[in-house]
């Protein structure tokens, strides 16, 4: 395949759907044309009515990398960074060894702890930065921004927008599974609203949205939560994304222990389910009563549509009204944060007082969707020292050992999966 005659270096974070937005806009083309030309055509079925197939924004093959790479000439390395899989190894939610998915098309279908759909995005980020190449095609579109906890940008200090504030959709959304709305499309910058506002009529495409997202004063057209809660919500963020950042900490600690980043998000996500699941139970934990105030409404519709869906004939889903994350990023900084606070004990003696009387409210509500959330394959060793006690045979607290049962192995798993544990003191450097 011949390179294209012009080409982009990636931008910082940048995802692969807004690293082909801008090249097609620099090339002045659609960027349906600059997929085809670079490989990432699919298979015959998803040509048949052209797109870019989801699971391509997570990964690519070994061979599809190398044709991206010669088209655009880019090195293997920075096609690969453009992909969410590169950031698995420290988010649990994408790591096959908390998701135990086997191809990269079920690693992304029905993951809900990966927006595949639509992202979040801050409008003053799309601005650039005032190089030439970001004036005319705009910021990045950024990876970090398709995962549930990044919910805030904490450089210009505001919560990340979920929709169009013109059409009020969710921005580029997509149809026929792609990454790419509207891709034959090449009147639109890449930071326009892609969305199609209006339904198809046979054989034409309705006009796009085409709304101007990025914006210098962005902060200052939203509604911002109160100041304490701010503040929560942007220190959450920081501390998150440094967990995030490939060159962040590899460990981080964990109810008085040291695991790795992809663990520590694996409890929360399911610490995430566990909160909902036993509401109002958490509600002490809630930072600010704005946060508290906000999931009472959140988890009072989490549990209603739950109700409603074990009451349905057929696969019921009942678990997703508490499992999936919440697409507003208010709503994700609060409950994050109060993972966060659950996950910050001092050792499992602590945490067992913080969580049993969330395990047992959720037992009562749903007690398989309970055990689910405390599985093996879902949640850290030290996370199931503290949770693995089966609820009905729960010891008391006084006669639990304060350092917690060892699961069956688990002095050699500990080791081999690079936990340890570490007190306050020398978590905090003392």
């Amino acid at each position: 395949m011949r390179p294209l005659p012009r080409s982009l270096d990636p931008l910082p974070d940048e995802t692969l759907a807004g690293y082909i937005l801008r090249l097609a806009h620099r090339l002045g083309t659609s960027p349906g044309a600059v997929a085809i030309r670079t490989g990432l055509t699919g298979h015959r079925k998803e040509n048949v009515l052209f797109r870019v197939p989801i699971r391509f924004l997570h990964h690519l093959e070994p061979e599809q990398i190398q044709t991206f790479a010669r088209a655009t000439r880019l090195a293997p390395e920075k096609v690969s960074c453009l992909l969410t899989s590169s950031l698995a190894e420290r988010y649990g939610p994408l790591s096959e060894k908390f998701t135990p998915r086997k191809s990269a098309a079920r690693m992304v279908n029905d993951n809900a702890w990966l927006l595949t759909r639509t992202p979040r995005y801050c409008p003053q980020c799309l601005v650039g930065d005032g190089s030439q190449i970001q004036q005319l095609h705009g910021g990045s579109w950024q990876c970090s921004w398709r995962l549930p906890p990044v919910f805030a940008c904490t450089k210009h200090r505001r919560l990340l927008r979920i929709g169009c504030p013109t059409c009020r959709q969710p921005v580029h959304a997509v149809e026929l599974n792609g990454i790419i709305a509207r891709p034959w499309d090449e009147e639109l910058h890449p930071t326009q609203c892609r969305t199609t506002t209006a339904p198809r009529t046979v054989g034409r495409l309705q006009p796009a949205c085409g709304a101007q997202l990025a914006e210098l004063d962005g902060a200052l057209s939203d509604e911002l939560p109160d100041v304490h809660t701010l503040e929560h919500l942007l220190g959450l963020q920081q501390r998150l994304q440094h967990l995030l950042d490939s060159v962040g900490p590899a460990m981080t600690p964990c109810v008085g222990w040291l695991i790795p980043a992809a663990d520590y998000f694996a409890d929360l996500r399911a610490l995430l389910g566990l909160v909902f699941l036993s509401w109002p139970v958490a509600r002490p934990f809630a930072a600010t009563p704005a946060l508290a105030a906000a999931l009472d409404h959140d988890a009072e519709q989490r549990h209603a549509r739950a109700t409603a869906l074990r009451g349905r004939p057929g696969k019921k889903r009942s678990s997703r009204p508490y499992t999936d994350p919440p697409l507003d990023p208010l709503l994700m900084g609060a409950v994050l944060g109060i993972a966060e606070r659950l996950l910050d004990a001092d050792d499992e003696e602590q945490a067992r007082e913080r969580m049993l009387p969330l395990i047992h409210q959720a037992s009562d509500v749903d007690y398989a969707l309970s055990f689910y959330l405390r599985r093996k394959a879902w949640i850290s060793f030290p996370m199931r020292i503290v949770a693995m006690n089966h609820v009905s045979h729960m010891a008391p607290m006084h006669k639990i050992i304060a350092r917690g049962p060892i699961p069956k192995g688990g002095r050699e798993e500990s080791k081999s999966k690079g936990y340890s544990r570490a007190s306050r003191s020398r978590l905090r450097g003392g």
